[in-house]
């Protein structure tokens, strides 16, 4: 496997709990804080996420993986199920990536909160979540 092909999967992988876990802020539950602004979460190595939802259930960003000059592109589309939002990243090959859910809890910019997504490796990983404003 090439090096590069490696690290977009290692990026899809991140971004695939990584895009849902940015939907889980601490208060009501609402998509509209979202639209036109970046939610951004900071993994404690380093790598962070730029994620952009939009109106027509898509989702676009990138992400750059700690002490990478480079940064991968974010894409897919979003869904509400419930009182969850689930993320659907397209894969490099352009096919859907697998679903990942989240509860959908309300927010504003400006809120900070700390949550908990599985890294690369499986294991738990708390990285910090952020609404900028504007993208």
């Amino acid at each position: 496997m090439k090096a590069g092909t490696f690290a977009r999967g290692a990026a899809l992988a991140v971004l695939t709990v990584a895009a849902a876990a940015l939907a889980m802020p601490a208060f009501a539950a609402s998509m509209e804080p979202r639209f036109d602004n970046t939610m951004v979460g900071t993994r404690p190595d380093g790598t962070v996420l730029k994620l952009y939802y939009n109106r027509d259930h898509t989702f676009s960003g990138e992400i750059t993986p700690a002490g990478s000059p480079t940064s991968f592109e974010a894409k897919g589309t979003w869904r509400l199920d419930g009182d969850k939002l689930c993320v659907t990243p397209e894969t490099p090959g352009g096919q859907p990536g697998p679903e990942a859910c989240a509860v959908l809890k309300g927010d504003k910019v400006g809120d900070k909160w700390k949550t908990t997504v599985q890294g690369t490796d499986g294991k738990p990983v708390v990285q910090t979540v952020e609404i900028v404003k504007g993208r």
